[in-house]
């Protein structure tokens, strides 16, 4: 197929896609010099995908964070003056009661509050979770999972009613949502000032502060072999990763409470408590769609939504050479280095992702200390110089020079 002639960016405006420092324990040792809690993930990942290697990519959010407010839902009667947002019937009817809650912060704010990582239509391989330690030199190793074991280190996850440290990684039968979280329960209180569901399989803590996520993950599958969620039928064979507020998730309905979560202050797009798609695939079956590629966009209320682009039904993988991962859909080439997008500011073109045949590398990093987000994609056998210390290994820890150093990646370089 032929590119088409025009190209459109579009910013998804979805308050619902059924689609589309909270350190744990952990271990003692790291390869990288930086007194991990951990040894290691695992031996290395189960049933590998080869595929020919790429040059890797990365989209780099700058200017993260600032002060401002957001929607709160809370646990107070009707008329309660504490209700200083809404005061009025949440999707099901019942009563929502939400204040304005203010954050001060401008290092990284609203994504330095708990967030909870989700993922669907993947086969995943190994994941690990790092945040800073008491030394904010070192960055342990918190939370991890290989396929190997198929058991979590200080991570579980919820499917449905179900919430466990054991499971396979192949998300790829069912379309069903997956949420990740570390292994402690979160404590809300009397929910007086902070709202807990009835729903115990997602009141665990999220991972607050600067964090990384890296995983091995494949997400190449036969559409056709996916069936919803309660096995009624065909599913929706897009895979997504997000990375949202724990708070929305904890707001009735995990997301999708549409009149009462703080995904929005205005109702029409995503300038609430912060969402990221990390990487989506959009098959909506409308002009925007494309199975071919992936879409990573950032909301919240600093500047609702940035990034977000798509590379509809018009735009053809097969234009781009075999090695390329990101591409710019408004010029229709690909990026000859890695895409810069400024929160309220400017952007690189339109960055999108191909969608990878075989086993990538997934990782997105959210660092207080320079204000960024780094989404990336890499190869196995193609690692950049600047994440060897961290792939294929998985070590106990990293140090702040290695982070620094990922932050600083424009693949492809």
């Amino acid at each position: 197929m032929r590119l088409a002639s025009l190209f459109v960016r579009v910013v998804l405006v979805m308050l619902a896609c059924g689609c589309g420092g909270g350190g744990g324990p952990g271990n003692t040792s790291s390869s990288d010099g930086a007194g991990g809690s951990g040894g290691s993930t695992g031996s290395g990942p189960q049933n590998p995908e080869p595929s020919p290697p790429t040059r890797g990519g990365t989209m780099t959010f700058t200017n993260v964070g600032a002060p401002g407010w957001w929607p709160r839902r809370i646990d107070r009667e009707a008329g309660d003056p504490a209700c200083t947002y809404k005061d009025g019937n949440d999707t099901w009817g019942g009563h929502c009661c939400m204040k304005e809650q203010h954050t001060t912060s401008d290092t990284l704010a609203p994504f330095d509050e708990e967030m909870t990582l989700i993922m669907k239509a993947l086969r995943l391989k190994q994941l690990a979770v790092y945040q800073p330690g008491e030394d904010p030199s070192s960055w342990p190793l918190v939370s991890s999972w290989d396929a190997q074991s198929g058991h979590g280190k200080n991570l579980v996850v919820t499917e449905g009613q179900t919430t466990s440290a054991d499971f396979t990684g192949d998300f790829t039968k069912k379309d069903c949502v997956n949420y990740f979280m570390q292994e402690t329960p979160f404590s809300c209180g009397d929910g007086k000032d902070y709202y807990c569901p009835n729903d115990p399989g997602i009141n665990h803590l999220g991972w607050k502060g600067s964090k990384l996520i890296v995983f091995r993950a494949s997400m190449t599958f036969d559409d056709a072999g996916v069936e919803k969620c309660d096995g009624g039928g065909q599913g929706h064979p897009g895979p997504w990763v997000a990375f949202v507020a724990s708070e929305l998730i904890r707001d009735g309905g995990r997301k999708w409470n549409g009149l009462c979560n703080c995904y929005s202050k205005t109702g029409t797009v995503g300038d609430g408590c912060g969402e990221i798609n990390v990487f989506e695939v959009v098959m909506d079956n409308n002009p925007y769609s494309n199975r071919e590629f992936m879409s990573t966009g950032v909301r919240s209320f600093q500047a609702g939504h940035v990034g977000g682009n798509v590379c509809g039904e018009g735009c053809d993988r097969d234009a781009f050479a075999d090695d390329v991962e990101v591409v710019d859909a408004c010029t229709k080439k690909a990026y000859t280095t890695g895409p810069e997008i400024a929160v309220g500011g400017d952007s690189d073109g339109c960055p999108v992702w191909r969608r990878p045949v075989g086993d990538r590398y997934f990782m997105i990093l959210l660092d207080e200390k320079q204000r960024q987000i780094q989404v990336a994609v890499m190869h196995p056998d193609n690692v950049p110089a600047a994440a060897a210390a961290m792939l294929p290994s998985l070590p106990g820890g990293l140090s702040r020079t290695t982070i620094d150093a990922l932050l600083s990646m424009r693949l492809p370089e």
